[in-house]
C-alpha cells in the first residue's frame, strides 16, 4: 500500500510540474523554392557546404499583414524543411546526414547552434528523392526579424559514397512566430 501511495504521489508531482506550451502561433513564414545543385562525384570526408547568403525572410511584411507589432515576437522557431529533387528522379542514398543552419547575413560561417534542421540516416536505406527534416530548437527571432539571412546546407556522405549524378535540389523551409 504504502509503495502504491509513493507511484500515485510521483504520478501528481510530475503531472503538477509538466507546463504545456501556451505560446501562440502569431503567423507562419514560407521560405519556399531555394533552388541548388548537389553535384557529381562528391565523395566522403569533411561535409560538402553549401552558402547562400542574403536571402530575404518576409517577416516585417507578414508581421505587417498580419497586424502584428514585431516586439510581440518572443520567438521564431523552425517547423519544417524538406529537400527535394526538381525532376524527381534524383536519389539522396549517397547523404548519411544533412544539416541546414540559419545565420546572420555576412556572417563568415554559421556555427553550430545555428543549426535549424537535421536529418541523420544510420542505416543503409534508400532515402530516394525527397528528405523531410526534423526542426532544431534554436530561437531564431534575432537572425530572421532582420529580414535578410544567410543560409549553409552540410551534406555528410555515407562512408565510401559518391554522389552518382548531378542533382537539382529544392529547398522548402517553414518557421512560426509566437509571442
Amino acid at each position: 500500500m504504502r509503495r502504491i501511495s509513493l507511484y500515485v504521489l510521483l504520478i501528481l508531482l510530475l503531472a503538477s510540474t509538466c507546463k504545456r506550451d501556451k505560446r501562440e502561433r502569431l503567423f507562419e513564414i514560407f521560405i519556399p523554392n531555394i533552388t541548388f545543385d548537389i553535384p557529381a562525384g562528391l565523395t566522403g570526408g569533411l561535409p560538402r557546404v553549401f552558402e547562400l547568403d542574403n536571402l530575404t525572410s518576409g517577416v516585417l511584411a507578414l508581421a505587417k499583414n498580419a497586424g502584428v507589432d514585431t516586439a510581440l515576437i518572443v520567438e521564431i522557431r523552425p517547423r519544417a524543411a524538406t529537400l527535394s529533387s526538381i525532376q524527381g528522379n534524383g536519389d539522396y542514398s549517397f547523404l548519411r546526414e544533412v544539416v541546414i543552419r540559419v545565420c546572420r547575413s555576412g556572417s563568415a560561417e554559421c556555427r553550430a547552434t545555428d543549426e535549424a534542421f537535421n536529418m541523420v540516416y544510420y542505416d543503409d536505406r534508400r532515402i530516394g528523392s525527397r528528405i523531410n527534416m526534423n526542426p532544431s530548437l534554436p530561437n531564431l527571432r534575432r537572425t530572421l526579424i532582420r529580414d535578410k539571412f544567410k543560409l549553409e546546407i552540410l551534406f555528410y556522405l555515407k562512408p565510401g559514397a559518391v554522389s552518382p549524378t548531378a542533382i537539382s535540389t529544392r529547398l522548402d523551409m517553414v518557421f512560426e512566430a509566437v509571442k
